[in-house]
């Protein structure tokens, strides 16, 4: 599952706010002015190479060099090296090491799950000048994906796919459920949860996972606010809520409880009726369960209507000598034939919000959940240091649901507003 990778942080990057990377140019100089206005005047203009790091599958791979196939033709002085890297696990032990020696990437791609944490240290550059610099159309993107790219009304990172959370229930259980009418409030989802669990199946996949656990918080009001609001009233009961599940209902059982590496596995294997979850089911069933039938809804109401949107991006580093250059890279990289591509060889559905129904013509089922997610998605907003953040929490949830020796949800986010709260 992709969304997993996003929350591979390295704390070496997190201390360099403004190595200087390795991108080249002719003169070896520093920032550039190249574009569209000094080609037009028939301006010779020095070769400059751009960097672009990431991780990607095969279909991925090909994507990427899809989104600057022709780029040439466009910006005839930028040269583009793509760096590519077959997991998030080696991305993320060789980037921090290439920018400490002056050798970095001028562009990476990330997700916005973990990316305070570089926007807090200086390591990403802001766009927003740039971004007018180059022409960029910017409302070309669904307006709710920028909200996990902003800091202090800065953008740092382009979103270039989308996704967003959702309640997959498997469709047989729910017909023999004897419940007509799918859930739209988080109480119909206790309801509708035991009536399907049976002495061989749960009625909900509790996945003790920041992800999952997040989608109770926004569902009842609550927000991460970047380490602001952890002990808030809101995010104490969308996170009772979620322990309740298994302490007070009975209805939830948790993958590592039937040794599963992810939610995901254990929907597919059909020991949970119902999961929080994603588009990224749809692709999961295709290959584990292709006979299984999913029905995909928004996320059901707690106290208000709320569910995740996010993306992976394209930033640009604070070190880098040709900002400008590798933010045309990113304009280019962002044309609609390039998101058609990913559609189509990827799976992914697009950041573009004019090309969304391309993606939804192949999961019309999807559409209800991409429609909630324009008008209520919410970034994830965690902590500053996302990952520690993160042990800390699920540690917490896991002694609370399974070693039950007094620990509460409200001590343990008090605790965690304690050690990880913004001052």
């Amino acid at each position: 599952m992709r969304k997993k990778a996003f929350l591979l942080l390295c704390s070496l990057m997190l201390m360099l706010t403004a190595a200087g990377c390795g991108s080249k140019s002719t003169d070896g100089g520093t920032d550039s002015a190249s574009g569209g206005a000094g080609e037009a005047s028939g301006e010779k203009k020095e070769t400059v190479e751009v960097t672009m790091a990431y991780w990607a599958n095969a279909s991925e791979q090909k994507n990427f060099e899809y989104m600057v196939n022709g780029l040439e033709k466009e910006y005839p002085n930028i040269k583009v090296k793509m760096q590519m890297y077959p997991t998030s696990d080696e991305f993320w032990k060789a980037i921090p090491s290439a920018i400490a020696a002056g050798v970095g990437p001028d562009i990476i791609a990330m997700s916005d799950e973990g990316n305070y944490e570089y926007i807090k240290k200086g390591v990403l550059a802001p766009l927003d000048e740039l971004i007018t610099k180059v022409g960029f159309e910017k409302d070309r993107i669904t307006s709710s994906l920028y909200k996990g790219w902003t800091d202090d009304n800065k953008l740092y990172g382009i979103p270039y796919d989308s996704s967003t959370s959702m309640l997959a229930i498997n469709k047989a259980m729910f017909e023999k459920s004897g419940i007509t009418k799918t859930p739209e409030t988080m109480d119909e989802v206790v309801e509708l949860a035991k009536a399907m669990t049976t002495k061989d199946v749960k009625g909900i996949i509790g996945s003790i996972d920041p992800f999952h656990i997040t989608q109770y918080v926004h569902a009842f009001g609550g927000d991460w606010g970047y380490g602001k609001t952890i002990n808030s009233k809101e995010n104490i009961a969308g996170v009772q809520f979620f322990v309740d599940l298994f302490l007070k209902h009975g209805v939830a059982i948790a993958p590592i409880e039937v040794g599963a590496p992810w939610d995901g596995e254990v929907f597919s294997q059909e020991k949970g009726a119902m999961s929080t979850a994603g588009p990224w089911y749809v692709g999961h069933l295709k290959e584990a369960n292709p006979n299984m039938q999913m029905i995909a809804l928004p996320m059901p109401k707690g106290t208000v209507e709320a569910q995740s949107a996010y993306s992976h991006g394209l930033s640009i580093l604070e070190g880098s000598k040709h900002k400008e250059e590798a933010m045309q890279v990113i304009k280019y990289a962002l044309r609609d034939e390039a998101q058609l591509n990913a559609i189509e060889e990827v799976g992914y559905s697009p950041a573009v919000s004019s090309l969304l129904p391309k993606y939804l013509e192949k999961n019309p089922e999807l559409k209800p959940v991409f429609d909630n997610m324009e008008k209520v998605g919410m970034p994830f907003a965690y902590p500053e240091q996302t990952k520690a953040f993160h042990a800390d929490l699920l540690k917490g949830v896991e002694e609370i649901i399974f070693k039950k020796d007094g620990l509460t949800v409200e001590k343990l986010l008090n605790d965690l507003q304690s050690k990880y709260g913004e001052k």
